[in-house]
């Protein structure tokens, strides 16, 4: 029968076996380029959406060989689309266009053409100006604007929400243990003090993106949340158990990251986004979001859902207020040393062991630290959101040890702003 492999390298293989021809499709190391498999590979040649066996980050030997041959299946058309891509750049150079990412804007459009026209030829070059006209025009409306204006559309709405309860019945645990990845977290966020144990280090992380646990438990709170290990409502990730199904537009029950709408997130994607030109157009934008936010944690790259998981394994030991909370991780531990000697948290600890009365603004510094964890993986969430959607990898561990380091600094500095704003209002008063 064979053993289960991870999904990444089926799609590697698969791609490899199709040959010559789709090397602008392709990275330096022969694979699919990342944009290629979210833009191509995964929407169009795989169907996920009505294909979700494929899209677990671990496949079982008959998935994976079914997915090795659709995407074999498809060698002619990915050839195609590779010259069309080829033709828009060249038509793109030729109208001096500068605006938008050519991958992400064209990858889609490029495959559709090969699976209509085939492979192009010369007499195809004014499609490509005519497509090209069609995907710029408008484009220089601000995203606010053309977000908002999208989902004026009654139609537009309704076929979201379509899509959102489609993707969200799509999203199921399996019985897979979880025992290992959390194993393995022990190395991860454990110490590394020599060049050999560093590696080790990166190897297990890499272990731990193919698992499945991330996704068993991210899809275990959509149905099961008195399975998890901890409870989404109590860190913060949501306002409510289960998780609920997320709304296109309008007013949440909560304030928490998975408690947004389609709208809320894309908004934030926007206001995040100092360069427009990289994103795709709104309509695919929200079309994106919606299966983000039905997918585990809210997150679609089986790495960044990993990177959640082990971020709230961190979370819930950080406790500033407390001087010997026991913790399991090295990381932890240095985070949680770094937090307990910051001022401000010696400050909130006398008040707490003293009589004296606490500010109203302190006492919403107090409540953060007692419950750290909220005000962290909320932090913590929107940068992976943000990494997620730009598709910024977290495969490196050293990135993620400093990710998860660098969250812990921003909630500190953001406590020391707020007190020193209230102790300025002291003083002005």
């Amino acid at each position: 029968m064979g053993s289960a492999q991870p999904r990444r390298a089926v799609i590697e293989r698969a791609w490899r076996s199709i040959g010559a021809g789709v090397e602008v499709l392709s990275g330096d190391d022969g694979g699919p380029l990342r944009r290629t498999v979210k833009r191509i590979i995964d929407p169009l040649v795989l169907r996920l959406r009505s294909n979700a066996q494929f899209s677990a980050p671990v496949l079982q030997p008959a998935v994976a060989a079914e997915m090795h041959d659709t995407i074999a299946a498809h060698a002619p058309q990915l050839r195609a689309a590779a010259a069309w891509f080829v033709m828009l750049k060249g038509e793109r150079r030729r109208q001096r266009i500068t605006s938008g990412n050519a991958q992400e804007l064209y990858f889609p459009v490029c495959f559709e053409l090969a699976v209509t026209r085939g492979t192009p030829g010369v007499e195809d070059q004014q499609t490509a100006a005519s497509v090209l006209r069609d995907i710029h025009q408008g484009r220089d409306r601000t995203g606010i604007e053309t977000l908002n204006a999208h989902l004026e559309d009654p139609q537009v709405v309704a076929r979201l929400t379509r899509q959102l309860e489609r993707s969200w019945r799509d999203v199921h645990p399996t019985g897979a243990m979880t025992g290992p990845f959390f194993a393995g977290l022990a190395t991860v966020l454990g110490p590394a003090e020599s060049h050999r144990a560093a590696a080790a280090r990166q190897r297990v992380w890499s272990a731990l993106i193919a698992d499945a646990t991330p996704y068993n438990l991210g899809a275990t709170a959509h149905t099961r949340p008195a399975e998890l290990p901890w409870s989404i409502v109590e860190v913060g990730l949501s306002s409510v158990s289960p998780q609920q199904l997320p709304t296109v537009d309008g007013v949440t029950g909560g304030d928490r990251p998975l408690d947004r709408t389609v709208a809320e997130r894309v908004r934030a994607t926007l206001r995040r986004a100092l360069d427009r030109d990289e994103l795709p157009d709104v309509p695919l934008l929200c079309a994106e979001e919606v299966d983000r936010a039905c997918a585990p944690w809210g997150l679609l790259a089986e790495d960044k859902q990993a990177v959640l998981l082990t971020g709230i394994e961190v979370a819930t030991e950080l406790q500033p207020l407390s001087a010997s909370a026991p913790v399991r991780y090295e990381l932890s531990a240095r985070i949680q040393s770094r937090l307990a000697k910051e001022a401000y948290v010696l400050h909130a600890r006398r008040y707490l062991a003293g009589s004296e009365a606490i500010h109203p603004r302190q006492q919403q510094v107090v409540e953060d630290l007692a419950g750290f964890a909220r005000p962290y993986l909320s932090r913590l969430w929107a940068r992976l959101h943000g990494r997620d959607v730009w598709q910024e990898s977290c495969e490196d561990v050293d990135d993620v040890r400093a990710l998860l380091e660098g969250v812990a600094r921003s909630v500190s500095l953001d406590h020391r702003q707020r007190i020193k704003a209230m102790l300025e209002v002291q003083v002005a008063g």
